[in-house]
């Protein structure tokens, strides 16, 4: 799988690969102890072998972290699991080719994530038993995989001495030495790294279920665009610049901080049920004591505004004396956190 064989949203900004059951239950019991925002923006590549106890285990992550995503080789088979929707399973391949091993792990990762790798992957049959640290290689391949925003690779390890050890191949592969983190240490060092990672590098979570955390730079902002009819992006200073696939010319909206037409989007965008009613619109525009009449009109060239900004006029409509956005669209609104 490549990183352009599933849409971005589909991607987390933090994946995790692991080759046993026990480590991964352990990581994912710090979080929910410490962190537990993060689990939904996390990725599980799990390379343990298939088997009941495997299936069992994913089972129970699953139940604990609905939002947790998980690739694990439960039936051998490379297709998703119909037992249990959140989980795909692993291509046989990867367990005896490098390159689909990291072709599977990069289809994951959310272009400038964080890849959090463990050293030592024992159930890879590829990598040398006495060389288990040219893992570390990989990491590098799949970094090498994104054209633009690569990933951070981190690793952890619950080896003593890994500097003597395998310092200078990481060098060599472009890493720091003193990126390897204490798997023994995951509270104290494992998941403040996560946590600071996630909001420095994706600091804008965007209203869904559960929350979809974007990168800061332009390109992450397009790419979200690309997924989304209508986005609106809602700056610390309550400026809103309004992007997505349906508005005219393809070009972003800025908007004044508390201006009426900023405040009309933000809730036809977040008041999906409902919408919003034409008599609260037109109280908010019309003069102090506006009859109904002209209360009526002025909401209805406001929205004359609004619909001329969209490819597409239609996708505001009207019903049962409301305005809202039309079944289908993909909305949302992204805040700074």
């Amino acid at each position: 799988m490549s990183p352009e064989a599933v849409s971005a949203f589909d991607r987390r900004p933090i994946v995790v690969v692991e080759d046993h059951l026990y480590h991964v239950t352990l990581l994912l019991e710090a979080l929910a102890a410490g962190e537990p925002e993060i689990v939904p923006h996390l990725a599980v590549v799990c390379l343990e072998r298939p088997g009941p106890d495997t299936a069992a285990t994913v089972g129970r992550w699953l139940a604990a972290h609905p939002d947790l995503f998980v690739a694990a080789a439960l039936s051998g088979e490379r297709d998703r699991d119909p037992a249990i929707p959140a989980v795909t399973g692993l291509d046989p391949q990867v367990y005896v080719s490098a390159n689909a091993f990291c072709r599977a792990v990069a289809g994951r990762l959310r272009p400038g994530g964080l890849l959090l790798q463990d050293v030592q992957l024992s159930t890879l049959s590829f990598l040398p038993g006495d060389r288990w640290w040219e893992s570390i290689y990989l990491a590098a391949t799949v970094r090498g995989m994104f054209p633009s925003r690569p990933p951070v690779c981190r690793f952890f390890s619950n080896k003593r001495g890994y500097e003597a050890t395998f310092g200078r191949d990481l060098a060599e592969a472009g890493f720091d030495p003193r990126d390897v983190l204490e798997k023994d240490d995951l509270a104290r060092v494992v998941v403040p790294t996560l946590r600071s990672f996630l909001r420095r590098r994706f600091p804008w979570s965007l209203s869904a279920v559960p929350p979809i955390r974007i990168g800061g730079e332009e390109e992450d902002r397009r790419e979200a665009e690309e997924e989304l009819d209508l986005i609106g992006w809602l700056a610390e200073d309550g400026s809103l610049e309004l992007g997505g696939r349906a508005l005219a010319g393809g070009r972003r909206l800025a908007l004044k901080e508390g201006s009426q037409e900023a405040r009309t989007w933000l809730r036809l965008i977040e008041e999906r049920g409902e919408g919003l009613p034409v008599l609260e619109v037109g109280e908010r525009l019309a003069p102090e004591g506006a009859l109904r009449a002209e209360v009526t009109n002025v909401a209805a060239r406001h929205l004359h505004l609004l619909r001329g900004r969209l490819e597409d006029g239609g996708a505001i409509v009207t019903a049962r004396h409301a305005y809202r956005l039309r079944d289908g669209l993909r909305v949302g609104v992204a805040r700074r956190t």
